[in-house]
């Protein structure tokens, strides 16, 4: 009796794992279709009213998912009280405070920061969205053929693992 207790508790982690790494390739899907949203925000903001980066970042604040509002909104602030250095500086530091706890990746996050050395440019904007939608292709992609791996491999393993310790 103990053993099969042990086995399904054994199957029920193994399979909770396995469902929560699925969960989170999911999560950093839609983070980067909410990211592409916001962006499409922006470039529209600076194209149509051509207000101050602090207006624009302010504005985009209210209209976008919690994810991004807090960023948006603290952009917005140390831009208005000019505390630190360019424009670039106070967005890379922005990145770095307001967006790690998010799950992009490293290199999605560099490339964030480099948006920021040409943003007054909507041809940059353009160029990072294309690229937005193509990573957002591919992470969908990928997604779509890990999911079940991932929730499989849980269940399998735990039953690996049951077989295993019996």
């Amino acid at each position: 009796m103990l053993k099969l207790i042990g086995s399904i508790f054994i199957i029920s982690a193994t399979t909770g794992i396995g469902f929560s790494k699925s969960k989170e390739l999911q999560s950093h899907l839609n983070t980067l279709e909410e990211l592409k949203k916001l962006f499409s925000l922006l470039r529209s903001e600076l194209q149509y009213t051509h207000a101050p980066f602090a207006e624009v970042f302010s504005k985009i604040s209210t209209k976008t998912s919690t994810t991004y509002q807090e960023w948006m909104s603290h952009l917005s602030q140390r831009l208005k009280n000019k505390t630190r250095g360019s424009f670039w500086e106070i967005w890379c530091l922005s990145i770095t405070e307001d967006l790690i706890e998010t799950n992009l990746k490293a290199d999605e996050l560099e490339e964030l920061k480099n948006v920021g050395k040409n943003m007054e440019y909507i041809e940059s904007l353009d160029l990072f969205i294309e690229q937005l939608e193509y990573r957002i292709k591919n992470t969908r992609e990928v997604y779509r053929s890990k999911r079940k791996l991932c929730q499989s491999m849980g269940i399998m393993g735990g039953i690996f693992l049951v077989i295993l310790l019996l």
